[in-house]
């Protein structure tokens, strides 16, 4: 349990409160959490199984904070990330895993 109110405090800033109002530091609270359901179902369902486990900060370093060009042309959009890349496996991993989800409607 420490280390999800490690990484709620450290990863989605959950101890910051901007307002003297409770209803607005509530409300702020809210979103937070919403950001980190949204990002678990995004690590369950999205990313390669040797990063499930990371947290926040790192997957945030290492397919967040990379510079790629994006081309786009008639047919596709390409992310072209420098040859030095060392998480460039792991990006198109996340990318193609992103690409293969089924939406359910109902």
């Amino acid at each position: 349990m420490e280390h999800f109110i490690k990484e709620g405090k450290s990863g989605f800033d959950f101890a910051s409160v901007s307002s003297h109002s409770m209803l607005v530091n509530a409300n702020r609270l809210q979103v937070h959490a919403l950001a980190c359901n949204l990002f678990n179902w995004f690590r369950r369902l999205a990313l390669p199984a040797n990063m499930k486990k990371q947290r926040i900060d790192t997957i945030r370093l290492k397919l967040l904070k990379v510079a790629a060009k994006v081309v786009h042309s008639a047919k596709y959009t390409v992310f072209k990330l420098c040859s030095s890349c060392p998480y460039r496996k792991e990006f198109y991993e996340t990318l193609a895993n992103i690409r293969g989800l089924q939406p359910q409607l109902e």
